[in-house]
């Protein structure tokens, strides 16, 4: 599974998400696409930026580039790079109650390949961490495919039942201290899923 992963800055939140809905309806009828899904940021950590986040699954890369081929469009481009990423970790998927709006945290790096070991294992050891607290829902790390195009090496993606659940393990010792030596590299947007288009949307 590859994404195709968008992350804007913008004043023009109603009308991009008003020509993503139509973008993303018409790639939901391409061979290989899964999914499309578009976050509304509401809360930043650690920096400013970050209006719009669009994540578009596709079963492989292929199946991306065919799309491309066929003239069709992103839903949502962002300002540089290609922002193809593959995933390369994630957690298992806890139950939890269904709500209407789930929290999404997004972390996306800015970092370069020499960084990329000892971010991932970062990344890993916070996931193990997360998945034992209550609220805690899935987490999955994405890998830049055209790492001297991107602006990010890495983005992370994790959904908590709700933000007071993930704001208890923000605050946490041990998460402060798994985090610190990493502080500037990574930023913290929450934001819900607030357009969805399944295959065939």
């Amino acid at each position: 599974m590859i994404a195709q992963i968008d992350i804007v800055e913008t004043d023009r939140t109603d009308a991009l998400r008003r020509s993503w809905i139509g973008a993303a309806r018409e790639l939901a009828g391409c061979p290989g696409f899964l999914n499309a899904q578009l976050h509304v940021v509401f809360k930043r950590f650690n920096a400013r930026g970050y209006d719009l986040i669009s994540v578009v699954r596709w079963t492989d890369i292929n199946a991306h580039y065919a799309a491309r081929a066929a003239g069709l469009e992103r839903p949502l481009e962002a300002d540089r790079g290609i922002n193809l990423y593959g995933l390369v970790d994630r957690s298992e998927f806890v139950e939890q109650p269904a709500r209407e709006s789930r929290l999404v945290i997004t972390n996306p790096y800015r970092i370069r390949q020499p960084q990329a070991a000892e971010n991932a294992m970062m990344w890993g050891a916070t996931k193990a961490l997360m998945a034992g607290r209550d609220g805690f829902i899935s987490a999955e790390l994405f890998q830049s495919y055209h790492p001297e195009h991107d602006t990010y090496y890495f983005i992370s993606r994790a959904e908590w039942e709700s933000e007071d659940a993930f704001m208890k393990q923000l605050a946490g010792k041990d998460y402060k201290n798994l985090v610190a030596p990493f502080e500037g590299t990574f930023q913290i947007c929450l934001s819900h899923v607030v357009d969805e288009i399944a295959k065939g949307g």
